[in-house]
């Protein structure tokens, strides 16, 4: 999975379904989710698309699609082998010789929506052709890749608002009732109300004509907003449920974290690190072998404290820079 779309969808689709595998089976979930780890961020070297990092190291060196896999072609192979081996010593002995499977349970049955399933699985695919036709004619990854995403948000939309009226229509339709003979009943009729002598009606007092406060309005404003954004959602949810479950589990937590890892980024090369950068590595680098091997090094222990997103942006920048290329 993480070959053909991105490591951060397989960990988010996996992990959930490993941890039931792991409540109703009773087995151990920590080797499975280590073996998972592993494999999804090894196999995400192979493709472009397979992690952010990845896209920002090629389209900084003007990479296509198709060399950039037959460059990472051999170290992908390389890190999966490791990884293998690193899993047989550590996490074999954690799992059961033996596990209880329902084998009652189809794969089938677990896809509530077969038509919507086979549709994605087609625009993925056609996704992947275009990134492969696209990268000998230099254009952007996120112009060939935004147009199959839109694409799949409108056939769910398209599909869950026919499937919504469909259940509509159908819940509209009145049972059949059965007839059968009135009982007749007698019924007394109430007596007419009294009217109220003029006396005891109270008089009602008049609208106060002074304006109510701009505290009260701006509360009033508010809570108008809330409710009528939740009632948004609640139609959304009822309307188009894949939608709304898809836009409703995007990582949003992401976006401030990677912006404010950007903006120290940024403000990094603003203020000339990039080049001081540059002449460290090329001071380190005495040989394209010591470079491949230092700056793997460097960039390793970088990608935990920074990121690896803009690790990924700062180290593009200092060896692309003119003082590492003399």
């Amino acid at each position: 999975m993480a070959v053909i779309t991105n490591n951060d969808v397989v960990v988010l689709c996996l992990t959930p379904i490993i941890c039931i595998f792991s409540d109703t089976t009773g087995a151990d979930a920590e080797p499975f989710l280590i073996a998972m780890f592993i494999a999804a961020n090894t196999a995400s070297m192979a493709l472009f698309i397979g992690n952010p990092t990845n896209i920002i190291v090629a389209e900084a060196n003007d990479i296509s699609f198709l060399s950039y896999s037959a460059w990472m072609g051999l170290p992908f192979l390389g890190a999966a082998v490791a990884g293998i081996a690193v899993l047989y010593l550590t996490s074999l002995r954690k799992i059961p010789q033996t596990i209880a499977i329902d084998m009652t349970i189809r794969p089938r049955d677990m896809l509530r929506k077969i038509r919507q399933a086979a549709i994605g699985a087609g625009i993925l695919v056609s996704c992947l052709i275009a990134l492969s036709v696209s990268s000998f004619f230099g254009v952007a990854v996120w112009i060939v890749t935004l147009p199959f995403g839109v694409a799949m948000l409108l056939v769910d939309s398209a599909i869950d608002i026919h499937t919504s009226r469909s259940t509509r229509t159908l819940s509209m339709i009145p049972e059949p009732v059965s007839v059968s003979e009135p009982d007749i009943q007698l019924h007394e009729f109430p007596a007419a109300p009294q009217l109220l002598a003029p006396s005891s009606v109270t008089a009602i007092a008049e609208p106060s004509d002074q304006p109510k406060s701009s505290g009260y309005c701006k509360t009033n404003l508010a809570k108008l907003l809330k409710r009528t954004f939740l009632s948004i959602i609640h139609t959304a949810e009822i309307r188009i449920p894949t939608v709304s479950a898809v836009l409703r589990r995007l990582p949003y937590g992401i976006i401030p974290f990677s912006l404010g890892m950007f903006i120290i980024v940024e403000s990094l090369s603003q203020q000339g690190w990039t080049p001081r950068l540059a002449w460290v590595l090329k001071r380190m680098c005495s040989s394209p072998a010591a470079a491949v091997f230092i700056v793997g090094a460097i960039t390793t222990l970088a990608c935990n404290v920074l990121n690896n997103l803009p690790m990924s942006i700062l180290f593009s920048r200092a060896l692309q820079h003119p003082i590492f290329a003399q």
